[in-house]
């Protein structure tokens, strides 16, 4: 036994518990999921013992140390088996008997296990495998990530208590953020270079695309996002209800609205834009958090390449008829640095995807509604030069050259709106047939 293990066993030892110790025997093939096994049982507030089998290397034990779990010596440096080394050391420290878990993947109902090992006699049980997984489904969270080293690995851990698989998409990023989310367990794909958050989210689509599952999550990776919110925002989609589901934080039973004020003015103002061009009212159309059921992953059609995609997912959607929600959830701001590039750069480009989005689908309201007022002002500017000269016979050009542009440019632009809409309709009857 190591110096350090010695130490670490010599303190646990003089602490009284009336609770089995989880014992997580760890193979090259299974390595991948411990930091979910570690923390799935640190959760349920037992305390984790992992024994590594020959093959297993000291980076694959990282995440274990960090979580705090007591790592014993590698089995292949014993004469004991795994299992036998688990027990050999539960019994040592003082735990009353010691649950085993070696499918990792698996997820171990706690509770039944310690109650079976209560009627057994043996000091040590298999986990007993929980039965939640048909109930909840096969749920993928999706987390599009650049530069997210500091936050990405915890966010992965916590979710994947709810998810069948979590895939990370790295878009460019310089930091380590693959290599923690490697660690963390989660499914990789790289982009060579820095595409913007649409693209990622389009991988996203892409990955699922082909596979049988029931809803895909979509988080973001700087810890904002509460992973336990999960199974709120997806219950709509597994239950049948809707095809996607948009997490606000602005709803009333969202609790406290902590978002910066300067921030919050910039969501109003690209909430109302995307209401204009998808005539969807939500309360928070920038929100990274939501759900998509597999028909919405199969019929969006996404463009947006940058952080306008958040928009264009509610216009497309309502678009194509599926039906939208919303349900509340918590975030953090404390100590979390959500912005990936400047505040103003950033709304500036969704604002300018949005008015692009509104010209293409809406052109009587692109073009017809600025028109109108145009005509309208210019209408009453030449109306106010006609009354001015007549009460005092004094001409005033300027007036009657700005009336005459304003009422030029205000037609022209209901003429274009009109033609455009007629010819988007024609269009869209075409395709119908």
């Amino acid at each position: 036994m190591s110096g350090t293990e010695e130490s670490t066993l010599a303190v646990e030892s003089n602490l009284a518990t009336d609770r089995p110790a989880v014992g997580v025997v760890v193979t090259p093939e299974n390595s991948k999921h411990l930091p979910h096994a570690v923390l799935r049982a640190q959760q349920s507030e037992y305390d984790v013992l992992v024994v590594p089998t020959a093959g297993v290397t000291e980076e694959s034990l990282s995440f274990a140390n960090q979580l705090d779990a007591q790592v014993l010596k590698h089995a292949s440096e014993t004469d004991v088996s795994p299992t036998e080394r688990l027990v050999e050391i539960g019994r040592s420290t003082g735990y009353p008997g010691v649950i085993v878990q070696d499918e990792l993947r698996t997820k171990v109902d706690f509770k039944a296990s310690e109650a079976a090992l209560r009627e057994q006699a043996n000091y040590f049980v298999e986990g007993v495998r929980a039965n939640t997984h048909d109930e909840e489904g096969e749920i993928v969270v999706g987390i599009p990530a650049y530069n997210e080293e500091v936050g990405i690995g915890s966010v992965i851990l916590r979710a994947s208590e709810y998810a069948s698989e979590v895939v990370v998409v790295d878009d460019g990023s310089t930091d380590q953020t693959v290599e923690v989310a490697r660690e963390a367990g989660a499914t990789v794909i790289e982009h060579e270079s820095n595409s913007g958050k649409g693209a990622a989210v389009q991988t996203l689509f892409d990955h699922v695309a082909g596979q049988s599952f029931d809803a895909l999550v979509l988080i973001d990776g700087d810890g904002q996002h509460v992973p336990s919110d999960i199974p709120q925002v997806v219950g709509p989609v597994s239950e049948g209800e809707s095809d996607l589901v948009v997490g606000s934080r602005y709803l009333e039973d969202s609790g406290e609205d902590e978002t910066p004020r300067y921030r919050r003015f910039g969501q109003r103002v690209l909430d109302m834009l995307t209401m204009g061009s998808s005539r969807t009212n939500v309360t928070d159309s920038q929100s990274g958090f939501r759900a998509f059921s597999p028909k919405a992953v199969e019929e969006l059609e996404l463009n947006s390449q940058s952080f306008g995609v958040e928009s264009e997912m509610i216009s497309e959607a309502s678009s194509k008829g599926l039906d939208i929600e919303e349900r509340s959830i918590d975030v953090r701001y404390d100590g979390i640095d959500g912005q990936t590039q400047n505040p103003l750069r950033h709304g500036l480009s969704v604002v300018t995807f949005l008015l692009t989005l509104v010209r293409d689908r809406h052109p009587l309201l692109f073009f017809g509604l600025p028109g109108l007022v145009f005509f309208g002002v210019g209408a009453l500017y030449g109306v106010d030069a006609i009354l001015v000269y007549r009460a005092t016979g004094e001409f005033f050009p300027a007036k009657v050259l700005v009336s005459g542009f304003l009422t030029i440019l205000g037609t022209l632009g209901l003429f274009i709106g009109l033609v455009l809409n007629r010819i988007g309709n024609m269009i869209a009857e075409i395709g119908s047939e």
